[in-house]
This record gives structure tokens, C-alpha cells and sequence, in this order.
């Protein structure tokens, strides 16, 4: 089989399968390829033969494109239900996303609030504690023992 008859083949098996410009597509890759390899030293019957039935190759890439719709489809399908799952799955069951953020923020908010407040009063309370403790034991020393 020459290139010319493999080619015509695939065109006429693709036609109507797929759209156009993917028909276009595969036509050009597959005398591409058997340019370049009867540029390495191939015969082109040997590359034809090689490729096997452009009948049976085209029916594989019908439904590889087949697939690819499907995916493409399933993948947009799911882009649109994502934003809502993934807000109801953090933020409970608010429905309405802006308070949804709106909480988070304001309790993000307070936690830094009480974690800054916490680290300026905790050496202010272990002062404390210490002057206290050093308080007690001069009350010990002076009037501890006092029966």
C-alpha cells in the first residue's frame, strides 16, 4: 500500500467520525511520520505495514476522541459543583459563601486577638507570680516562725 492509498484510507474512515480539524490533524501527523521515517532508511511500505490497518487505527482514534470528549465533559460538569461542595465541606452548612467568610475571618480574628493578648499578659502574670513567691518567702523569713 502506497502513503497516498494509507492516507485516503484514514480520511475516509475519520470523515464524519470526528470533526474536521482533527481529521486534518491526524492525516498530517501520519505523513509526517511516514516522511521521517523513510528518512531513517524505511521503505514506506514497511512504515504502511508497520502502522498496520488505518480502518483499525482509525476506529482506535475515534474512540480516543471519544473519550477525550467524555473527560472534558466530566471535568466541566464537575468545575461547576466543586465551589459549592468544597464551601459547604469547610464551612458547614452556610450557603451563602460570603458569611461563610465572613465567620472564618472574624474568628480568625479573635484567635489572633486572644494569642497577642495572651503573649503581652504572660510574662505580666509570671512577674506577678514571682514577686509574689519572693514575697512569701521573705514573709516566711521575718514572720514565719513566730509562735
Amino acid at each position: 500500500m502506497t502513503k497516498e492509498e494509507f492516507l485516503q484510507e484514514l480520511r475516509i474512515a475519520l470523515q464524519g467520525r470526528i470533526p474536521q480539524a482533527q481529521v486534518n490533524e491526524h492525516l498530517l501527523y501520519y505523513e509526517a511520520y511516514i516522511l521521517e521515517e523513510s528518512r531513517k532508511g524505511r521503505t514506506v511500505g514497511q512504515v504502511v505495514e508497520y502502522l498496520g490497518d488505518p480502518r483499525l487505527l482509525a476506529k482506535t482514534l475515534i474512540e480516543v476522541q471519544k473519550d477525550n470528549v467524555r473527560l472534558n465533559a466530566e471535568a466541566f460538569e464537575g468545575r461547576k459543583e466543586e465551589p459549592q461542595s468544597r464551601w459547604r465541606g469547610r464551612f458547614g452548612k452556610f450557603k451563602k459563601p460570603l458569611l461563610s467568610i465572613a465567620l472564618a475571618l472574624a474568628f480568625a480574628l479573635l484567635l489572633a486577638l486572644f494569642v497577642t493578648i495572651g503573649a503581652l499578659l504572660l510574662p505580666l502574670v509570671m512577674c506577678a507570680g514571682m514577686i509574689g513567691a519572693m514575697l512569701y518567702v521573705i514573709y516566711l523569713i521575718f514572720f514565719g516562725n513566730k509562735k
